[in-house]
């Protein structure tokens, strides 16, 4: 058998799909990154499927490594269910978030395996058959690849089997708050709680992060709240950084430049703690190919997260 869009065959297709999982997974695990580690947890605490069962811990590495994050994800066949709208006729596309290019997000893969049925041979190559005389069927695990979509991030579609949030007794710690209040009262900075992703969006001016309640511990949430305000110190109206950089590289030093602002502020304040550390050693360590390309890319990075620093303090330093 070959498949028509590659004239490859389906052992060299199963072969190249178990080759790309094993490579992922080595990289990751080499560079000590648990790519699915979030310091909070949210309504889909783990990677789960269309029928509320969650994924196998491959398929949920692999959502992570595709920058996916704990959620629901969908088919296309659940998406025209749930919007019952139809991808032939073209009326589900309008339920997807588009990017910034106006493009429709790109689908994730997921792999499972199915049965495939195949009649036995004896030595001379001819069909083994029962006392009944029908031929013996024999079965084999053949591994295939599935697109999803992650519910509220690539597709706007009704979200189910909801879990109780577990939280966490946390507390604001008065001067992280502080620091936090005075900087986005001073630059006019939308703030926002979601229950499920931390994000800052340039385009809306506004930051946007879980409750604090939602996070393992105070100094992880303030750790998550400062990553966040780093990125917005980086809009055109402050420090330009062109924060909206699409390529590796920039998006990358990006990055950095946040995590890094967000531990100096931290440490600085004598609020870090070693989950802190280790989580944001994890964090630097999925950008080590660019750094590793473009070694220059730290030394920027730590320069501008001390400017980034200093402006959400309101110094000039």
């Amino acid at each position: 058998m070959a498949y028509k869009k590659t004239n490859k065959t389906a052992k060299q297709v199963q072969s190249e799909i178990v080759n790309e999982i094993a490579d992922r997974f080595v990289k990751c695990l080499s560079e000590g990154v648990i790519p699915w580690k979030m310091p909070w947890n949210s309504k889909n605490s783990g990677f789960i499927k269309s029928d509320g069962k969650p994924y196998s811990f491959l398929n949920s590495f692999l959502l992570a490594v595709q920058g996916g994050s704990p959620n629901q994800y969908v088919t296309m066949l659940e998406i025209e269910k749930r919007t019952k709208s139809s991808a032939k006729d073209g009326s589900v596309w309008a339920h997807f978030n588009r990017t910034a290019d106006g493009k429709i997000p790109k689908s994730k893969k997921v792999y499972f395996y199915t049965r495939v049925e195949y009649t036995k041979k004896d030595s001379d190559g001819k069909p083994l058959l029962d006392e009944k005389g029908n031929e013996v069927k024999g079965y084999y695990p053949y591994l295939k690849a599935s697109s999803v979509w992650e519910v509220g991030v690539d597709i706007n579609c009704p979200t189910k089997f909801d879990k109780p949030i577990q939280t966490f007794p946390n507390n604001q710690i008065a001067e992280c708050e502080k620091v936090l209040v005075e900087y986005l009262s001073r630059e006019g900075i939308k703030f926002e709680h979601n229950g499920v992703q931390a994000y800052y969006s340039p385009s809306k001016d506004m930051i946007s992060v879980p409750e604090i309640n939602q996070f393992h511990s105070s100094e992880l949430y303030y750790g998550t709240v400062f990553h966040e305000c780093a990125h917005s110190s980086g809009h055109s109206k402050r420090l330009n950084r062109d924060i909206e950089k699409r390529d590796r590289s920039s998006y990358s030093q990006e990055e950095l430049v946040a995590e890094i602002c967000s531990n100096m502020l931290l440490h600085d304040m004598g609020y870090a703690t070693e989950q802190n550390d280790i989580d944001s050693k994890a964090y630097v360590q999925n950008w080590a190919k660019a750094i590793k390309c473009d070694p220059s890319i730290v030394e920027k990075a730590c320069r501008q997260a001390v400017k980034a620093a200093n402006y959400i303090y309101g110094t000039k330093e």
